[in-house]
């Protein structure tokens, strides 16, 4: 998506839940997806995550980021107990830095991530890792003020950049172009503006004069996930959303995300998630803590 400034508004309030967090063993939260970033530090005890088509263990020390759009679980052994620190926060404003010098179609931060992570990020904290994210879970308040929101988001850039060091910068960040990072962030950007109304791969790849065959091909290699399934999975995250607002019925909420059959809504939540949305919003959404781990 194309800004029209060159302003980053540091003063946005990016995070929506920072917190030392303890469960007991048995705990289980069931299948589930969402539009945030998500951070995990381990401080004791043991815990599983299904993320994507892995199943994670944990321990202490581990540092853990799922990226948006991705279903995952979380899960304590019966003979433990986990404490951690948990982060949910907005990707919106990081995707406005630009990580490569197309002014065009330049791909940014975010884009970059999924680039290199795929569904999620995994690795044992670093000391600078462990004090950037106690530092955010310390400074939280949800009555953020301007400069506490932007102190927030420094140290939000600062974990997302050290993320990516992890990785191969030479294969990531490309700068010819038209590269293949490139014609991904295009399609991304595409999918987010156009996923209200009907989205065919011929259009995104007639606009970048590329076939589709090809598009498909660079798509699952860079996003570990066909093209064809990250529609459907931003479709029905946005449908999560919508769950919130309990004067939208389920038919609404499939017209909302380019759906114009329940029918056909109902199949493809239940093949993402898991689960009928009837009830995922009645397990998840209308009970207590929300939709949010």
């Amino acid at each position: 998506m194309q800004h029209s400034d060159t302003h980053f508004p540091l003063y946005v309030n990016s995070i929506s839940g920072a917190a030392d967090q303890v469960r007991q063993a048995g705990y289980r939260f069931e299948k589930h997806l969402h539009s945030s970033i998500e951070v995990y530090l381990i401080r004791s005890g043991k815990c599983v995550m299904d993320i994507g088509d892995q199943s994670v263990s944990c321990i202490p020390g581990d540092f853990v980021m799922i990226l948006p759009y991705v279903v995952h679980s979380f899960c304590v052994p019966e003979n433990e107990e986990c404490s951690f620190y948990h982060i949910h926060f907005s990707p919106k404003l990081f995707s406005r830095i630009a990580l490569t010098p197309d002014a065009k179609n330049p791909i940014n931060l975010i884009h970059s991530l999924l680039f290199c992570c795929r569904f999620f990020h995994r690795q044992t904290a670093s000391d600078e890792i462990r004090k950037l994210v106690a530092s955010v879970v310390n400074l939280y308040d949800p009555a953020n003020s301007l400069l506490l929101s932007a102190d927030i988001n420094v140290l939000l850039l600062q974990l997302l950049i050290r993320v990516c060091r992890c990785y191969n910068e030479v294969e990531i960040l490309r700068s010819q172009s038209k590269s293949p990072g490139q014609y991904i962030s295009f399609t991304l950007n595409y999918i987010e503006e156009n996923y209200t109304n009907k989205i065919l791969i011929q259009d995104i790849s007639s606009r970048l004069h590329i076939s589709t065959r090809y598009l498909g091909k660079i798509f699952s290699h860079y996003m570990n996930v066909s093209l064809g399934n990250y529609i459907n999975i931003y479709r029905i995250n946005k449908a999560v959303e919508l769950m919130e607002d309990a004067s939208l019925s389920l038919t609404d909420i499939a017209g909302r995300i380019g759906l114009k059959d329940s029918q056909h809504f109902s199949k493809l939540f239940f093949s993402v998630i898991g689960m009928p949305p009837s009830r995922y919003r009645k397990q998840f959404l209308q009970s207590e803590g929300g939709s949010k781990l």
